[in-house]
């Protein structure tokens, strides 16, 4: 994608009102509109140090997380709410039609998951790297700790205890 340029000039002739007052015969003329950059994703990520290493890719969810991504790093977001951020925008995009896993990479967890229709490893500078599985059905086992800092997921599961271990089926 290229640069979008545009130019506006407007000008009113006539009167012009500061304060409440009618001033006669004052022009104002708006100067020509800034040239607006439309940004790819890959742009994006280059500028905000986001890599991706996208390993199945059925449904592309890729541009979504991108964005996600960017939008965290810019607005300061706390890692909760990245990593929450990250489950709604997969869950989302991928229609509502499938469970999703976010977790720390480097979280000890097991994961045997069945039909995998998106697998992906998130990098930024920002945060520490996730991994995002969108799935059919599968168990997982977190052997960490908890909270929504390391993991969040969301679809149709079952939790025994409300413990570590989440076994998810098929809509």
């Amino acid at each position: 994608m290229g640069i979008v340029s545009k130019r506006v000039t407007a000008a009113l002739l006539g009167a012009a009102a500061v304060g409440g007052v009618l001033l006669p015969g004052a022009t104002a003329v708006a100067a020509p509109a800034r040239a607006a950059a439309i940004q790819s994703p890959a742009s994006i990520a280059a500028a905000s140090g986001i890599k991706i290493d996208v390993f199945t890719n059925t449904v592309d969810i890729t541009t979504k997380i991108y964005g996600i991504v960017a939008d965290a790093i810019k607005t300061h977001q706390n890692r909760g709410g990245y990593v929450k951020s990250l489950m709604e925008g997969a869950f989302y995009d991928a229609r509502e039609r499938y469970n999703v896993l976010v977790i720390k990479a480097d979280h000890p967890y097991d994961v045997n998951l069945q039909g995998k229709v998106y697998d992906a490893r998130v990098h930024s500078d920002a945060y520490p790297d996730f991994h995002i599985y969108v799935f059919d059905s599968g168990t997982v086992v977190n052997k960490g700790d908890g909270g929504w800092i390391n993991w969040a997921f969301r679809g149709w599961f079952d939790r025994p205890g409300n413990g570590g271990t989440v076994n998810f089926h098929k809509p």
